[in-house]
């Protein structure tokens, strides 16, 4: 999977020859190395388990790299998003770099509008949004997930706040058919799908 974003990096020629993976796996830095990244050296394992998220890992990252430091900005494309494209990440940047934004995500339309969502309460159901759970679907305002794709911030701001959610957080829509996270095996078939017949 990861041969798909770093190719998309590279046909992006946003990050010219500063692509960058932080691995704990040796046969990820020999196949991303292979690619064309780079990868200074293989991380701590225990960055990749709870409780530590991607802003942890890139903050280790810069402190065993500080040479990082001296770029302007950063951009973040995971592993699990393969079916990111080139313009995605042009068109993210471009709106970063034309926005007063802090920070900009890639987020994708909800399949099912947020708006109507339930929880559970002693085998009772308890809509999260009272007025709006009456309303017709296409009567309700879109909402959209973070799809995990494409991150983007100063590097400056990131250093100072250790996070991505620095507000104004800006936002880039990306389809559904190129949102797939892969976190489990039907997603894998899914993402697998979508690339068998040229569905992006």
């Amino acid at each position: 999977m990861i041969n798909y974003v770093i190719e998309a990096a590279k046909a992006s020629k946003i990050f010219k020859d500063h692509i960058y993976v932080s691995t704990e796996s040796e046969n990820t830095a020999k196949i991303a190395t292979e690619a064309g990244a780079i990868v200074p050296q293989l991380r701590n394992e225990k960055y990749a388990f709870d409780p530590y998220g991607i802003s942890d890992v890139l903050v280790e990252f810069i402190k065993q790299n500080p040479s990082l430091k001296n770029f302007k900005f950063i951009g973040i494309l995971t592993p699990t998003s393969p079916l990111i494209l080139d313009k995605d990440i042009v068109e993210a940047f471009d709106k970063f770099k034309s926005n007063k934004f802090d920070s900009l995500l890639s987020v994708s339309e909800t399949d099912h509008n947020a708006y109507r969502s339930l929880r559970i309460e002693n085998d009772l159901l308890k809509p999260l949004y009272q007025d709006e759970i009456l309303m017709k679907s296409q009567e309700l305002e879109a909402t959209y997930r973070i799809n995990g794709a494409i991150t983007i911030i100063e590097t400056k701001t990131f250093l100072e706040n250790k996070d991505f959610f620095v507000y104004p957080v800006g936002t880039y829509v990306m389809p559904k058919e190129r949102s797939i996270d892969i976190d489990n095996q039907y997603d894998f078939f899914l993402a697998e799908l979508i690339l068998k017949n040229n569905l992006i």
